[in-house]
């Protein structure tokens, strides 16, 4: 689904004033993490490390974890896509509604895939692949730690990939990979483009035992993690810069925001355990209600119709600043003006 995420404001250019649909924080200070790339811009006149060892090495003393658990990635995409490759032609649980990457790489790669639907996995063979996305997007739900646990201990022939991207937007503890370490049939993917909000860099990780990251290695291209992602993120692990507000201050304006749209005759808000959160509107459709935000005030938020089990009703919105929350809410209070 190449054109079907949110943050597309390469659609829209310097028209995009407030930026809702990425579930990333839009105002975090990358003051000094820019300043230290520019002192090392020459790095791209030579290729990358093949492997990006250091950076590796870095993290997994941060972890404690030994340095043969950890592969950096080119975002948690390349991941995805590398264990769905690695995995090709098995069996994969996708439990929905979830990020769509999941089924794209599972599909590319011949996986007979289910839902979760009880008919679904009685027909499925005993090794397989669990994708789970926790805390989830698009719904911001959190599967607790403790069961979790259990699940990853008493299905030893399932393949459990948790995708923990947002783990640094909500308060509910998530595994840690030290806790882990001795589990062969648990992945975690990292983000740094979440932790961080630097996207653009594509810079992410996986943790899971040196018998799968050995093997993924075997399968994936040289090169796919560019000079200047590595150098932020030996400097990101070093140095681990706030660029997030306080969490607990953010959620409760994430809870101010939700209550504001709530408030609104027409708007359904889900509960979440996040930052973002999902809405239905029944007087018009998602697209509609992004189309009208964008043209009349410049406000983006995410289309989430084509996420599966979701409907044109559907959309997400992340918390950002509280007057650009205000500015949201009363755009949609317009909107509905205008248009319900």
């Amino acid at each position: 689904m190449i054109f079907g995420h949110g943050d597309d404001t390469y659609r829209y250019g310097d028209k995009v004033k407030m930026n809702f649909s990425s579930n990333i924080y839009q105002k975090a200070d990358l003051t000094e993490l820019k300043e230290y790339l520019s002192q090392h811009l020459d790095a791209i006149r030579n290729y990358p490390a093949p492997v990006a060892q250091e950076l590796e090495e870095m993290i997994a003393s941060k972890l404690e974890i030994p340095a043969n658990m950890v592969m950096v990635t080119s975002g948690a995409n390349e991941a995805i896509y590398l264990i769905a490759q690695l995995y090709r032609g098995w069996a994969s649980v996708i439990p929905q509604p979830t990020y769509h990457e999941y089924e794209d790489a599972c599909k590319m790669f011949g996986h007979l895939i289910s839902y979760e639907r009880t008919d679904d996995l009685d027909i499925l063979p005993q090794d397989r692949l669990y994708w789970l996305c926790n805390p989830d997007n698009p719904t911001g739900n959190v599967i607790l730690k403790p069961l979790l646990m259990r699940i990853i201990k008493q299905h030893p022939r399932y393949l459990h990939v948790l995708d923990q991207s947002y783990a640094d937007y909500t308060i509910q503890p998530v595994i840690r990979p030290k806790e882990v370490v001795n589990c062969y049939n648990a992945m975690i993917i990292h983000s740094f483009s979440k932790k961080y909000c630097i996207p653009g860099l594509r810079l992410g990780y996986l943790t899971a035992s040196p018998i799968i990251i050995d093997r993924l290695r075997q399968i994936r291209q040289p090169w796919t993690v560019n000079t200047l992602a590595i150098e932020a993120g030996k400097y990101l692990i070093e140095h681990d810069p706030k660029v997030l507000p306080d969490i607990h201050i953010y959620l409760t304006e994430a809870q101010r925001l939700k209550d504001e749209l709530q408030n609104i005759e027409g708007l359904m808000v889900m509960d979440t355990f996040t930052h973002y959160m999902l809405v239905n509107i029944d007087w018009a459709t998602s697209l509609e209600l992004k189309n009208w935000l964008m043209e009349h005030h410049g406000i983006l938020i995410r289309d989430a119709s084509n996420f599966h089990g979701l409907d044109e009703h559907c959309f997400r919105v992340a918390a950002q600043t509280p007057e650009e929350n205000d500015a949201l809410a009363a755009a949609i209070k317009e909107f509905k003006r205008v248009d319900g």
